[in-house]
């Protein structure tokens, strides 16, 4: 495959094909992937659901945001991969006041013409990736970007997207703001 047109529609292309790989790999687990509720203004590009009942709560459901690049991903003295998050997209998924939790997932995919490999067992998509929550981290001064690390251990097969769903998709409690009922004010 060749990208031609601007980089604009490279990018566009990454991304698409990132969600892309995520829907695969959910529908590949058994899980449920949906068409976003409308365009990205949520920070929310996959919605997933893991058919089942666990921990209280039936059908676990996440939103994912998800970023795709064509470059090498850094690499932490851990292992563990290191993403430039825009700052926007960080300060929507650090929220926790979300009704349905978000993670960030980041693909790191070859590059166009190296993306889809036919092996003798099947059709390959060639790249890698990892998921994190970024739920009630610190706000930063950045004004463009923020580094974030995504754990090496994170992976988006059935084990890693099973754990995703079942930390994350499962009912938590509701923070509640300090209020001082004697004090007359709201929070």
């Amino acid at each position: 495959m060749t990208v031609t047109g601007s980089p604009g529609d490279a990018n566009s292309l990454a991304g698409d094909f990132g969600e892309t790989w995520l829907r695969v790999v959910a529908s590949a687990c058994g899980m449920l992937h949906h068409p976003p509720s409308t365009l990205d203004l949520e920070k929310a590009d996959v919605p997933i659901t893991l058919q089942e009942f666990v921990n209280g709560t039936y059908n676990p459901h996440v939103l994912v945001q998800v970023k795709t690049v064509t470059h090498d991903l850094r690499r932490d003295a851990n292992g563990d991969y290191v993403y430039d998050l825009d700052v926007t997209t960080y300060n929507v998924l650090r929220r926790v006041d979300h009704s349905r939790r978000r993670i960030l997932v980041v693909f790191r995919v070859s590059d166009p013409g190296a993306r889809v490999r036919l092996e003798a067992d099947g059709t390959l998509l060639v790249g890698y990736g990892a998921w994190r929550s970024l739920e009630g981290e610190t706000a930063t001064s950045n004004t463009d970007s923020i580094a974030v690390t995504l754990p090496v251990a994170n992976t988006l097969d059935g084990v890693g997207m099973r754990r995703m769903l079942t930390d994350f998709g499962v009912r938590s409690t509701t923070p509640v703001p300090d209020v001082d009922p004697w004090a007359g004010g709201t929070p």
